[in-house]
């Protein structure tokens, strides 16, 4: 779950008056500002978030986007707590891009099982903690193309499921304590006009990350993700966006490396995890308009599946989840919104999302 796209904003006026009294001629902007969010898989959540806002070139450089470092602590009404440090640094003229996720976790979860057809009746609870760091490093090769290294650890440990339960009867890595380490190559290609509004572009993206025991992993396995956004102006300020992405993973992947099909990231609606397996692919297109003043809406659908291998991707079991939801704009010259979500798929597959940020 990135940490970013867990913030609202509590006290917006407050944070209204900051922005706009800020000192322009300083170098660094701080940020600390309390937070409130929603989703369906922690309910209501509360905590405080702490950012410096920079650019590494000098401050009117066109050229080089705002880096950020954000710190947060956050607690949900169902116990679980996070903490986690989230940056993003745009080096001069964007040569190099440098994300950084480290988190730490102590999450109470739902399990309905493992695949396609997991029944909603099947409902168990079960809790893991973890700690998390994944450092990313692009360098820019051509106009709009990047490649890079990343390195993903995770360290899953005090897991605990109720003995003689669907947790415990299932078959799947990762039920007891484990730890993986993971080294991959990444390559981008971006020509959309803003990073977190785009009103026209294209954005692909593919990894491949190898986790192996000879690199301190408990487990072996491969992790290979793609994904394309494309975004096309219809009308003045209105918007078609879409996304297809695939998460695919073989060999020995553990539990909390499957894929999670749901969230506020994906097909929003589905509780994150309400189906996983080792892999999964989506398709979700939106439609984006600016209504008056600060204040965008939008409609969305998507339609997506897991699966245990690429015979096994069928129609039959497609998942599908639709919805709408309006914005309000806390940045505006860097088109940062807060949204305000609500996906249905059917009765038990429903939620509000209150969160900050795109779904993509």
């Amino acid at each position: 779950m990135k940490l970013k796209a867990l913030i609202l904003i509590l006290f917006f006026p407050t944070v209204y008056y900051t922005q706009f009294k800020i000192d322009t001629s300083r170098n660094v902007n701080f940020l600390a500002v309390p937070v409130l969010f929603k989703t369906p898989e922690t309910g209501w959540a509360y905590g405080l978030s702490a950012s410096a806002n920079f650019k590494t070139s000098f401050k009117n450089d066109s050229l080089t986007r705002m880096s950020s470092v954000t710190l947060l602590g956050i607690f949900s009404e169902r116990q679980q707590n996070i903490q986690g440090l989230d940056a993003t640094i745009y080096f001069p003229k964007e040569k190099y891009i440098l994300y950084v996720q480290t988190s730490h976790s102590y999450f109470p979860d739902n399990f309905w099982g493992i695949g396609q057809t997991t029944k909603s009746s099947d409902l168990e609870r079960y809790v893991f903690e973890q700690f998390v760091i994944n450092p990313h490093l692009k360098r820019k090769f051509f106009k709009h193309t990047f490649f890079g290294i990343l390195a993903d650890y995770q360290n899953v440990f005090k897991i605990q499921y109720a003995q003689g339960g669907l947790m415990d009867y299932t078959s799947f890595y990762g039920k007891t304590n484990y730890t993986i380490s993971g080294i991959g190559l990444t390559a981008s290609y971006d020509r959309r006009n803003s990073t977190f509004w785009p009103t026209r572009g294209v954005f692909l993206q593919t990894q491949f990350t190898t986790y192996n025991q000879e690199i301190a992993s408990t487990y072996s396995f491969n992790k290979w993700i793609a994904e394309i956004r494309l975004f096309k102006k219809v009308f003045n300020k209105q918007i078609i966006a879409a996304q297809l992405y695939n998460y695919f993973t073989f060999g020995q992947t553990p539990y909390r490396s499957m894929a999670s099909l749901g969230g506020s990231g994906n097909l929003r609606g589905f509780y994150q995890g309400r189906f996983k397996d080792n892999s999964m692919y989506s398709a979700i297109a939106e439609y984006r308009a600016h209504l008056f003043w600060r204040i965008s809406a939008c409609i969305f659908g998507g339609v997506g599946d897991v699966y245990n291998k690429p015979k096994n991707m069928n129609t039959k079991s497609l998942k599908a989840s639709f919805g709408g939801g309006l914005r309000l704009s806390i940045l505006e010259k860097e088109k940062l919104n807060l949204r305000v979500d609500y996906g249905y798929s059917d009765y038990y597959n429903k939620g509000f999302y209150f969160t900050i940020g795109e779904c993509f």
